[in-house]
């Protein structure tokens, strides 16, 4: 059975709290965890301090991740807690997301005091170490607006300050709501807004390309939206959009694949090009994965949909299916618009063009700064100069109701609205089959307060019934 001392050692050893605090805590709490655990999180963090006007909301002494790390820790897991907790020089204070690249934290580096994403890595030999270590130090000179800045990278250091095989890379924290959940929450962007937004991240995509890397890893997960939300009464030069996670960018020079034999898939499957599912990744795989990215902007669903996210089935559809067309899905979306996302996302790499290129073919597309957006007519051109015949892909409401259980069908909106209300951002599902309804439920009744609640209906559901 674990002690408040042996809790005591952990949080003063990982620098979460310091002694005389955690002292307070204690003469507050008394013989009861929760209660001490309590009088910790009611004050801010000790490394808080607020500025002059500063707004923003007072951080809590311990953070919702920290509290269910610590929780668990006392219940008997066994996972160690240290590593939990901190990284090195690295408060971890929320964990933002997990993928075969590693973890993403939301995190606190103390020396300089800033707000970082700390994403790990593992490089278990000493050939991927030094080749890692290169690629860090170029990433590190890479700087543009629409590129989330790269800080650092160092080794992980275990309980005995002995360097382990993990790396950790410390990036710039941009706040926000990514691309992915905006759509799936508000719907579609209005479809000048994805223009702007694809001259930031194209504008970001020429100097990581300049610079000899691929990102391989554009999504709409990875792309948060800034400023005013894109909805009337905002100018689309009013936002901007920045490109997130450099964790997983390779060289141009190691885009073929593994040395060892060994395929390893980077990226995402509803974005990743043809080239890519056989590790032969170049510049233009990120201008394909980009304008997948778009396509969901505009339309709410990627260009590809498989039911169980089958890799077999992804591959297939990104060589052979054709290419999807916005306007099918969005009537809203300019016919010129939707031909350039359909040549970003061309089956050949070469026919794909260039950042630099498409940067200027997106801004003919933008409406002028000082004249509303205009609307979306068709624009009829001569057969020869159209892309080629696109089979029309089934509308995405049907194609998702058919992919539904009968249960999510009529408890899903039901599900939605406690999903807002009762979990995090980052903790709520994404869309489509990979989140069935028994996890989705699953996810909820983990909550107290939800717990709390449906005893609370299912006591006045009683009441009514017996009355």
């Amino acid at each position: 059975m674990r002690t408040l001392s042996d809790l005591a050692n952990v949080l003063i050893g990982c620098r979460i709290v310091s002694r005389t605090r955690w002292e307070r805590a204690v003469r507050a709490g008394g013989d009861y965890p929760v209660a001490v655990l309590d009088a910790l999180t009611a004050h801010p963090p000790e490394w808080y301090t607020a500025g002059a006007g500063d707004t923003a909301e007072v951080p809590p002494g311990l953070t919702e991740y920290q509290r269910g790390v610590i929780d668990l820790w006392l219940e008997g897991d066994e996972t160690p807690i240290a590593r939990q907790l901190t990284v090195n020089q690295f408060l971890l204070l929320d964990k933002l997301g997990e993928g075969g690249q590693g973890e993403v934290y939301r995190g606190r580096q103390l020396n300089p005091a800033r707000f970082v994403a700390v994403k790990t890595l593992t490089r278990d030999t000493e050939t991927s170490r030094a080749r890692f270590e290169q690629e860090a130090r170029a990433m590190m000179k890479i700087q543009h607006p629409g590129v989330a800045r790269f800080y650092l990278y160092e080794r992980v250091r275990d309980e005995d300050n002995k360097p382990t095989d993990e790396y950790l890379i410390a990036m710039e924290l941009v706040d926000g709501t990514d691309l992915h959940r905006l759509v799936r929450w508000s719907g579609p962007v209005p479809w000048p807004f994805a223009v702007k937004w694809a001259i930031d991240l194209l504008g970001g995509l020429a100097v990581v390309h300049q610079n000899g890397f691929i990102h391989r890893d554009v999504k709409p997960a990875n792309v948060i939206p800034l400023g005013p939300p894109p909805e009337a009464g905002t100018r689309p030069n009013e936002t901007a959009a920045k490109l997130l996670d450099l964790g997983a960018v390779g060289t141009v020079e190691g885009a073929t694949g593994s040395k060892s034999g060994r395929r390893i898939f980077v990226g995402t499957r509803e974005y990743a090009p043809p080239e890519q599912w056989a590790e032969r990744v170049v510049p233009s795989s990120d201008l394909y994965a980009l304008g997948g990215t778009l396509f969901y902007a505009l339309t709410g669903r990627p260009p590809y949909e498989v039911e169980g996210r089958d890799a077999v089935a992804f591959m297939k559809a990104h060589s052979r299916a054709p290419i999807p067309s916005a306007t099918d899905f969005n009537s809203n979306v300019p016919q010129e618009l939707s031909w350039l996302l359909q040549r970003m996302m061309a089956k050949r790499a070469d026919d794909r063009g260039t950042a630099t290129e498409l940067i200027a073919e997106f801004r003919e597309l933008l409406p002028a700064d000082d004249a509303p957006a205009r609307s979306a007519k068709p624009v009829h051109r001569s057969k020869s100069a159209q892309a080629a015949p696109i089979q029309a892909p089934r509308p995405i409401a049907s194609a998702e109701m058919e992919s539904r259980g009968p249960l999510d069908r009529v408890f899903g909106p039901v599900l939605t609205v406690f999903e807002r209300v009762f979990l995090p951002a980052h903790l709520r599902p994404t869309p489509g089959p990979a989140h069935p309804f028994g996890e989705r439920v699953a996810s909820l009744v983990r909550r107290p307060l939800v717990l709390l609640v449906f005893a609370l209906i299912v006591a006045l559901f009683v009441f009514w019934i017996v009355r």
